[in-house]
């Protein structure tokens, strides 16, 4: 017994220290990007938060989320419009933006098909209003990303990666 106890305080301490440096700044140590030659993919991830990609994503997931919630629109012109919009910017990416679109927008779907009727919470139809106002009036902009709902203690979210797209990783078809 007394020694599954130090076992148990040696492992929070070292899980402890070994946290405790993510968010430290150290110039002196080498850093991935460093090492491999570039950025790494999270910095490029977060680089531009309102880039096509990110715009794909968020108009797919909204319109899912919309769905789910019983909003009464038409998620089909929704979505040409967008693409319509994205492609006059540049036409090349279309029909890449559309893959991305179908599979966010499949993905959400998916995830939501599994949450009950408390998924559509006073809070959480508010938000989905106001995005999707703001996309069917042409303003394509991304969400401000939602905070993690899990808050239960220091390794919680440990391995979880789940974004706002409720765990659709959509980049990998983008990133063709």
């Amino acid at each position: 017994m007394k020694h599954f106890k130090i076992l148990k305080i040696s492992l929070v301490a070292v899980s402890a220290a070994a946290l405790g440096g993510c968010g430290a700044s150290l110039p002196s140590l080498p850093t991935t990007g460093s090492l491999l030659g570039g950025q790494s993919k999270a910095a490029q991830a977060n680089a531009n938060p309102n880039d096509p990609l990110a715009r794909t994503m968020d108009v797919a997931a909204t319109s899912a989320r919309a769905i789910k919630c019983g909003y009464n629109f038409d998620p089909v012109k929704l979505k040409s419009q967008f693409i319509a919009s994205e492609t006059a910017a540049n036409p090349a990416d279309g029909a890449k933006l559309s893959q991305v679109y179908d599979t966010a927008f499949n993905g959400v779907s998916k995830a939501l098909a599994d949450k009950g009727a408390d998924y559509c919470s006073e809070l959480k139809v508010a938000k989905i209003k106001l995005a999707l106002t703001r996309h069917l009036n042409g303003d394509y902009t991304p969400s401000p990303p939602e905070p993690p709902e899990d808050s239960g203690g220091l390794l919680s979210g440990w391995g979880g990666g789940s974004t706002s797209s409720e765990g659709v990783n959509s980049k990998a078809v983008f990133e063709n």
